[in-house]
């Protein structure tokens, strides 16, 4: 029995023995498959990162681009919006043209309703650039655009004093050089404007301070 059990403590041995061993191998070999797998997939990974970067890159100067024709559009707008208040003006002034005193009235009559056709053509062109605002922004130019419509108004009751206001209006648009006073509430609401809306409140008196002195011009002349 004593030999029995030797053999038998012999053979559980060997066989702890042996499931060490396979215990081991199974050991080697998973660390094995797993240092393959990693290995096998970080160019994978690195390849996926790099497809992903080139992707964003590639819409990242596509935005850009998009960005750059915007804003050559708006410019594009904006030149177009000058052109077409500069031929209004031209027309305003082609009716106010002291030589019209020379001519008889239905010639006068014909130019005025040539004059008048063209200024409603070019209005009916509508081209603006709009611009982004919030309310108190938004509220500003209200108020602005309000008194220049009330100028505009005036000017049939009392062109001098039309003119007078409208420089100071003008005034506050060039602050660091006026020429004469600064009207200092339409100051107030003008420096509430975006910067887009103060040039465009800008070139508008200047365009209507013109408008007034030929007008002037032209009485002057009616009157002699």
């Amino acid at each position: 029995s004593g030999a029995v059990k030797g053999n038998l403590l012999f053979c559980l041995l060997f066989i702890l023995i042996l499931a060490f061993k396979q215990l081991y191998i199974c050991i080697l070999l998973f660390n094995l498959e797993m240092s393959t797998f990693r290995e096998r997939n970080v160019p994978i990974n690195i390849m996926r990162k790099s497809s992903v970067e080139e992707i964003s890159d590639r819409i990242v100067n596509l935005l850009d681009e998009i960005e750059k024709r915007i804003e050559s559009l708006r410019e594009t707008a904006t030149v177009m919006e000058q052109e077409k208040e500069n031929i209004i003006e031209m027309l305003s002034t082609v009716q106010m043209n002291k030589d019209l005193l020379k001519l008889n009235q239905g010639e006068k009559d014909d130019i005025e309703a040539t004059a008048n056709r063209l200024i409603n053509r070019c209005r009916a062109v509508q081209v603006s650039v709009a611009t982004i605002r919030n309310s108190e922004q938004a509220k500003a130019l209200e108020i602005v655009n309000e008194k220049i419509e009330d100028l505009l108004k005036k000017m049939q009751e009392d062109i001098n004093m039309s003119r007078q206001t409208c420089q100071t209006y003008l005034n506050a648009c060039n602050p660091d050089s006026p020429n004469g006073p600064i009207d200092q509430k339409f100051q107030a609401n003008l420096i509430e404007c975006t910067a887009d809306d103060q040039k465009k409140i800008r070139r508008r008196l200047e365009q209507l301070l013109n408008l007034i002195e030929r007008s002037e011009k032209t009485i002057g002349q009616a009157s002699l």
